[in-house]
């Protein structure tokens, strides 16, 4: 299964395309925006080799010179790997390598297992809200950027098959993953993979381009997930109403609450916020799990849980 996803944010307005179900066309489609069937078909054989003879095939179509892989390539992780091919595919095109940065590789790496974690794949969380809100909660990068994007991947071939898909068979989201990959305005790149049961992995990439007045000069990448205390109690003057209050800290930018009934992330959102009132008489009776995700602004997450019962009290 392939699943692509692309945002792209330019001075504060987010032109937002989502996977292949819900297109929105926000931008001009590319030159060359071109769908080439993968030849071998790497998707059958889940071959990495097969992915890079599928991309030289394609190079050859289109009149580009084979991809010279450097030394030990088949030996890289497959962030590294995307990361290679990524400025493989600019240089063919005479454009600027992108450079790697540790601050956009933590948070495409936080991204991506909330997608993972939470079972859902766009631009926006339910715990870490839509890329904006995301950018704007990590103070590294809040006001230090004059063009931001976000390619998402779900691939079974985590390295050279997302690029594939991202370069080469990207029509249906009139190629605007591989329109963010040749920006020649973007600079900077963060890329992260992780497992998954569903896609076989899951991937981000995070691109960013410095603002001239006041431009992003990099961090320490933060790894650490928030702090995080919950406490419930029952409201004496009215015994159906349940209180929640979270306590978060974290060393980064601004922590997201966000609170949900019975189910991690997609299930019934309740409130955002440190605190919460929950009416019992609005559940069906029997026991229920609250859960509150903190969420910092490098995108890592926490999550706290109760069981409480809905029949109040006679």
């Amino acid at each position: 299964m392939v699943v692509l996803a692309i945002i792209v944010l330019a001075g504060g307005i987010g032109l937002y395309l989502g996977v292949y179900q819900s297109l929105a066309a926000a931008r001009p489609v590319p030159s060359g925006c071109v769908d080439i069937p993968p030849v071998p078909d790497y998707l059958a054989t889940g071959s990495t080799h097969d992915a890079i003879a599928a991309l030289n095939h394609a190079h050859a179509l289109m009149g580009l010179a084979p991809l010279k892989l450097p030394l030990r390539f088949y030996q890289s992780g497959p962030a590294q790997q995307q990361w290679l091919l990524v400025n493989l595919e600019r240089r063919a095109r005479g454009l600027p390598p992108l450079r790697m940065d540790a601050t956009l590789a933590q948070m495409a790496l936080n991204y991506s297992r909330q997608m993972r974690d939470l079972h859902f794949f766009s631009h926006t969380s339910p715990i870490g809200g839509t890329f904006p809100q995301r950018l704007a909660a990590n103070p590294a990068l809040a006001g230090h950027y004059r063009l931001a994007a976000e390619n998402l991947a779900g691939n079974p071939v985590p390295g050279a098959g997302a690029i594939y898909e991202y370069m080469y068979d990207d029509a249906a989201e009139n190629c605007l993953h591989r329109a963010n990959i040749l920006d020649p305005a973007l600079t900077l790149v963060g890329i992260a993979v992780v497992a998954d049961r569903t896609y076989g992995s899951i991937s981000a990439q995070e691109f960013l381009a410095p603002a001239p007045g006041n431009p992003y000069t990099g961090a320490a990448p933060a790894t650490q997930p928030p702090r995080l205390h919950l406490t419930i109690s029952r409201d004496t003057a009215y015994p159906w109403l349940l209180r929640g209050r979270a306590v978060a800290g974290c060393s980064v930018g601004v922590v997201r609450l966000t609170w949900f009934l019975d189910h991690p992330g997609n299930g019934q959102l309740l409130a955002s916020g440190s605190s919460l009132s929950l009416d019992l008489r609005s559940l069906a009776p029997g026991a229920h799990t609250l859960l509150v995700y903190a969420v910092d602004g490098a995108q890592n997450y926490s999550m706290a849980t109760t069981r409480f019962l809905a029949d109040p009290p006679g």
